[in-house]
């Protein structure tokens, strides 16, 4: 019996014929290994879900930028970062760090979690879907942090007048972002729609 899988890398859509759990079938563009369902989805996103949410804190508590200006060091948090910008009338920035720095991301810990753990539920698969899909979308926005801190430091660097040095809570911050990226990746959205919800079948 042939059975429809759609390639990971290239998203060719292809028949094939029914092989043992363990025998490798290749992808007729990409030559890819094709895989009827990602192996251990739920608990791989399950784990990397929990990784985020536990370095979501620190993220938040430990500064991201330590400032040296002077001879005064300032130590700056994400919290410091964005309040900084409201107090100074850069609203359009500030609710953009703010989005992306410290509501995206626990918003998304939590969407993953949900998926998680409510997969064997018949009910509300749309949305779940659709949740999935959304989470897809906005997960690169999660990097801009980052991103603005290397160009912060790299404009800010000047010498002994002022030195800018990444804080302990980019860190975390990072392994937020990382670990939700993989997270979204190791979710299989076609367990949503499985008759008997959660449970994966192998791979092809």
């Amino acid at each position: 019996m042939d059975t429809i899988v759609a390639c990971d890398t290239c998203g060719l859509v292809q028949r094939v014929e029914t092989v043992p759990p363990r025998a490798a079938v290749l992808c007729a563009r990409c030559e890819s290994t094709l895989y009827r369902r990602k192996t251990n989805s739920l608990s791989r996103t399950g784990a990397l879900a929990l990784a985020a949410l536990i370095l979501y804190f620190p993220a938040n508590l430990f500064p991201i930028v330590t400032t040296v200006y002077w001879g005064a060091e300032a130590k700056t948090t994400i919290f410091d970062g964005v309040r900084g910008l409201f107090q100074t009338g850069e609203w359009p920035i500030g609710c953009l760090v703010f989005t992306t720095s410290m509501l995206t991301p626990i918003l998304k810990i939590i969407s993953l979690l949900t998926l998680v753990l409510t997969i064997h539920s018949g009910r509300y698969k749309k949305l779940r879907t659709w949740t999935y899909k959304l989470i897809r979308i906005i997960d690169p926005w999660n990097m801009l942090e980052v991103y603005w801190l290397a160009i912060i430091v790299g404009l800010a660097e000047l010498g002994r007048v002022a030195t800018v040095h990444p804080g302990i809570g980019v860190i975390s911050f990072t392994g937020v972002a990382v670990c939700t990226i993989l997270a979204t990746l190791t979710f299989d959205p076609r367990l949503v729609w499985d008759k008997g919800a959660g449970s994966e079948r192998p791979r092809a």
